[in-house]
């Protein structure tokens, strides 16, 4: 099975079995992890370039379109918006969790 974000919407909007829940959280911090060190390369590079393309144009705002033009404003806008779904994602999941916890302490 390939596991994607996809997968894990799909799975939540059922009914999902809690240990693979606590998988896909797992999963979920380790790929925010590795989109985060992406998104913090980026913007380390984002600096210097950035003054470069200010130094061409009228007002910060031309030069964040210029920016968002580039491969690397591309990405990050792509990474910004992932990381927000990776998030909320993760949360859906925990408090699905919590719930269903409490259901099961209800039961015995």
């Amino acid at each position: 099975m390939h596991l994607s974000l996809e997968h894990i919407e799909k799975e939540m909007a059922g009914q999902p079995v809690p240990g693979r829940l606590a998988d896909y959280r797992i999963y979920l911090a380790a790929l925010y992890s590795l989109r985060a060190a992406e998104m913090q390369k980026i913007l380390g590079g984002k600096a210097a370039l950035w003054l470069d393309i200010r130094a061409e144009k009228n007002s910060d705002t031309a030069t964040d379109r210029e920016w968002e033009t580039t491969t690397g404003g591309q990405r990050e806008i792509q990474l910004k918006w992932e990381l927000r779904r990776i998030d909320k994602l993760s949360s859906a999941i925990n408090t699905k969790l919590r719930v269903m916890e409490g259901e099961a302490r209800n039961q015995f």
